[in-house]
């Protein structure tokens, strides 16, 4: 498997993109709004699978499975986040459907993108959440960001609600938070 993947936007009058094997490029709106879709877009070169010189960082598949009858799939997956300044891990659910759907010429699978609350990861929805089922049978892909940054450098805090795991999807504006807590222009 290759770092060729799905990533969609689902806001009003913004058309979803997708790549299995070539990205669509996003319109100006939905680039500006998140750098998860900004680094795939980027991530690979259209049909050739090479990552070009302007990838913003490589994409690290840490494991794929199976999870429905029809052979949809999980992914977790890692980079270099920009904004966070860290390594950033999500899920990215992709259902069987991506295998025709996105190979036919103009065509693109929604995603919905699941922001998990405090002390979670990327992993407490697809193991809690009994969604890929629902998902599979709607095609729809689903993205699981991790909730906050995490590592060595990174500002935490000893309470459960502050700090690394946290899930304030917002830029923080304050020191020590503003160095990387910048979750809003991630997602």
């Amino acid at each position: 498997f290759t770092s060729s993947v799905l990533v969609a936007s689902l806001s009003p009058g913004v058309k979803a993109f997708a790549g299995i094997g070539g990205i669509r490029r996003p319109t100006r709106a939905a680039a500006a709004r998140s750098e998860i879709f900004r680094h795939y877009a980027s991530s690979t070169s259209p049909g050739s699978g090479k990552v070009p010189r302007n990838a913003l960082s490589p994409v690290r598949v840490l494991s794929s499975i199976s999870v429905t009858a029809n052979d949809g799939f999980l992914m977790r997956l890692r980079h270099k986040s920009a904004s966070t300044k860290t390594d950033m891990t999500f899920s990215l659910f992709l259902p069987s459907a991506h295998k025709t759907v996105l190979l036919s010429k103009g065509q693109s699978l929604p995603a919905l993108y699941w922001l998990s609350g405090l002390s979670c990861d990327d992993t407490n929805f697809a193991i809690k959440a009994s969604a890929f089922a629902a998902a599979e049978r709607e095609g729809i892909a689903l993205v699981i960001p991790d909730t906050s940054p995490r590592g060595d450098g990174v500002p935490n805090d000893d309470e459960y609600d502050l700090g690394q795991g946290a899930g304030f999807y917002l830029d923080a504006t304050e020191s020590p938070w503003s160095e990387n807590f910048k979750m809003y222009t991630y997602i």
